[in-house]
């Protein structure tokens, strides 16, 4: 019996010596090889319509980036830009997501643009309604309470 034995553990540490010395064997694993891929970066989140851009890139899909101009007590101008939509009343404006009001349907002149087009902009009671971060407070414009930038 103790013949057996031995000779089972002797095979067995023959078997795993020459397993060792094998060409072609793995004794390590290589961590870069085996490495998981990272996954490609999220896309920035779009802006909402109402919200600060600089560029239309930052929109939500079917919006731009709109430059609003308000003239200044010193003959210059308040600056600003926002995501919005073209409009033709102010049913085609949507809700706004920050303050839930109606958005405005409004000639794009009054606020520095071009004759002829019209875009949304947010409503507002209060300057509270506004993004003040972002440089816009409530503003009456053509009878109408507005978002409009100021600093």
């Amino acid at each position: 019996m103790g013949l057996t034995h031995r000779f089972r553990i002797g095979s067995l540490m023959v078997s795993l010596l020459g397993a060792a010395v094998l060409p072609g064997c793995i004794l390590e694993y290589d961590d870069e090889y085996y490495a998981p891929v990272p996954p490609p970066p999220a896309p920035p989140p779009a802006a909402l319509v109402y919200e600060t851009c600089f560029s239309t890139a930052q929109c939500e899909v079917a919006s731009f980036c709109a430059e609003l101009a308000v003239p200044a007590y010193d003959h210059g101008y308040y600056v600003n830009a926002i995501c919005t939509l073209d409009c033709f009343d102010d049913l085609d404006c949507p809700v706004s997501p920050f303050n839930f009001f109606q958005g405005a349907c409004i000639d794009e002149y009054l606020v520095g643009g071009p004759i002829g087009p019209r875009l949304c902009v947010e409503r507002c009671e209060i300057d509270a309604d506004c993004d003040q971060l972002g440089g816009f407070a409530c503003q009456v414009l053509d009878g109408e309470r507005l978002c409009l930038p100021i600093r």
